[in-house]
This record gives C-alpha cells, structure tokens and sequence, in this order.
C-alpha cells in the first residue's frame, strides 16, 4: 500500500463519511481501497465509509479511529458532515495537515482543525451554536472557515465572531474568516447575499460586515488553492502592490489601501475593506477570475478594478509553478515493513 491510500483510509475514518461525488477524491487510491474492501460505498449511494477490515488495517499500524455506530442515511447533519469532509478533502489535495485533533502551535505546518472534533470531546465544546466547519491555520492567523451553500442558515455575526476569536481557539494568532462552498466563486456570493430560512441571522454577505476581522472568499478549485497558497504568503499584499509599482511605491495612509496612490490588492477577496475603500475610490487588483464577482459587487462604487493573472501573482511571491507535488511511496511501518492490504 502506499502512503497516499493509508492517508486517504485515515481520512475517511477521521470524517466518518466522505462524499463520493468530491472533485478532490483521488480516483486511483479510492479504487484500490474499495477493491481491496477497506472502504465501500454507503446504501444512500452519498458517501464512502470505512469497512471493519479498514478500521482493524489502520489500528495495526497506530491509527485507532471510534467506530461511528449511528449511519446517517439523510439529514443536515449528513449534509454538514460532508461538506466538512469534501473541505477537507481540499486541503487533504495539498500539504495542509487535516488530521488536527487540537489547536496546532504557531510552528506546525499550514493546518486544519475540524469543528467536529473539538465537538467529539465530551463535556467539553467551546464552540456552542457557531457554525464554522473548522479553523484553517498558518503560523499567524487562524481563520474560521464556513462552508456556504444554496441552502443556508444566515449567520450571527456577533456570536461567531466571540467564538472563533476566543484564544483557546486561536492560539495566539490573528482572527479571521473565510467563505467557501462552490467550485464557483460568483455562486459562493450568491449564496451569500440570502438565506433560505425565517431565523433572526442576517445573509452572510451582510453579516460579515460585523465581524471585524478580515475576511476571504475562495472557490473550492484548483483557483481557489493557488488563491490560498497566495494569500499565505506573508505580506503578500505589500510585496505585490511593490511590484506593480517598483520605485513609485509609498506605503499606504489608510488601512484599507496597500499602497500610496490608492491602491488595494484584493486577492484576499475582503468583501468589506474594498468596499470601504470604495467609498474614498480605489484602484483593486485582483486575480483575473475573480474580477467578474467584484464588479457586480462594487457596481456603481468608486473602484477601478485591474486584473493580474494567477502566474504574475505566483512569480512576484515567488511560489513555485507547480501547486501540489504529488508522491507516490509505499507505506512503511515503523517496524520499516511494508504493508499489504488483507485479501
């Protein structure tokens, strides 16, 4: 077996269910293991699962996973369970850790804690009623990230806002929020601007007004990965906006601009701030996809928008061209065995 197929095994026994209609499934791995029976297709034809014969192959090597004894066959909770699996699966795609099981320490590596596993610990969930599917972190900003679909709830600003910036979920770093949910960026902010139910909670497009923190929209894509890795990237803002400007940069009087002149790099997809900035005028550069969202958004408003393209972004941070570098190994034990699947 290789690594890719035991992390793809341990992935499904972490979520329980993963989508089986997820862009990011790596096919190949996922066959190998539902030929070999480690995984098998749910009944309501929804999700993958692990089988008993996955579970007793994970424990023999050190992965010991609760067998979760309540099949969902339909439900929201089934529907928020994979699509916190398929935002998972995202990450899982790149070097993001997803096997969080606490808050990571500022040196670990980009890392995803799932909102379900501070709710698996018993007499104890600091999250309450909020409704973000996991903390995304970097060393300096822990960012609570919402899956946002057709069919939402709306959000409480305020009450998420005390949630996901409490410092036992921070660890120390900046807050912040993302939004995702569609391969679609345009599609996420629709979905945004309503919602489809009769509570007090405002759309999220308008509650994010009041969350103040800094705020990112991102397509579930390969776009919206390299948007990521891009927005990662320390003061990727200054160093951009020093690179479209060279010797006629200045830093910026306000902060809701990144450069004298008026200038705003809105890779970030800061909803707010570039609305702000909007209301003094306000030059925004943006990758070339995500123009067309902004303009409908900023309609009307004193920003003139100007497109870069995903490899000019990549080449003035320095990022390498490839997004993930994919491996194929064998698994090794730690008694340096190879590991067979059971026949």
């Amino acid at each position: 077996m290789t690594d890719a197929e035991i992390s793809l095994l341990r992935l499904c026994a972490w979520c329980k269910d993963l989508p089986n209609d997820s862009a990011f499934l790596n096919t190949k791995d996922l066959g190998s293991l539902l030929l070999t029976k480690l995984l098998y297709y749910s009944r309501n034809g929804q999700s993958i699962r692990l089988t008993d014969n996955g579970r007793e192959l994970l424990q023999s090597i050190g992965y010991v996973y609760e067998k979760d004894n309540t099949v969902r066959s339909v439900g929201t909770r089934l529907t928020k369970r994979l699509n916190t699996s398929n935002l998972m699966l995202f990450f899982f795609g790149g070097k993001t850790d997803v096997f969080c099981s606490s808050v990571p320490d500022r040196n670990s590596p980009l890392s995803f804690l799932p909102s379900f596993a501070l709710r698996r610990e018993k007499n104890k969930n600091p999250l309450g009623t909020a409704r973000f599917n996991g903390m995304l972190y970097t060393k300096n900003t822990a960012r609570a990230v919402y899956y946002i679909t057709e069919e939402n709830d709306g959000l409480y600003p305020e009450a998420e806002r005390n949630t996901f910036t409490m410092n036992i979920l921070t660890g120390g770093r900046k807050s912040a929020a993302a939004f995702t949910g569609d391969k679609s960026l345009e599609r996420i902010i629709e979905y945004s601007a309503r919602k489809t139910t009769n509570s007090r909670a405002l759309p999220v497009l308008t509650g994010i007004r009041r969350l103040d923190c800094p705020v990112t929209f991102f397509p579930l894509s390969q776009a919206g990965a390299r948007q990521m890795r891009i927005i990662s990237v320390r003061d990727h803002r200054r160093i951009i906006a020093e690179n479209i400007l060279k010797a006629k940069y200045k830093p910026p009087e306000k902060n809701y601009y990144d450069a004298a002149e008026k200038i705003l790099i809105g890779i970030d997809m800061d909803i707010p701030r570039m609305e702000t900035a909007a209301e003094y005028g306000v030059h925004i550069f943006l990758l070339d996809w995500q123009v067309n969202a902004v303009k409908e958004i900023l309609r009307g408003k004193r920003a003139v928008l100007h497109p870069l393209t995903t490899e000019t972004a990549e080449e003035m941070l320095r990022l390498p061209s490839e997004l993930y570098v994919k491996e194929t190994k064998p698994y090794i034990t730690e008694k340096g065995e190879f590991l067979s699947a059971p026949i």
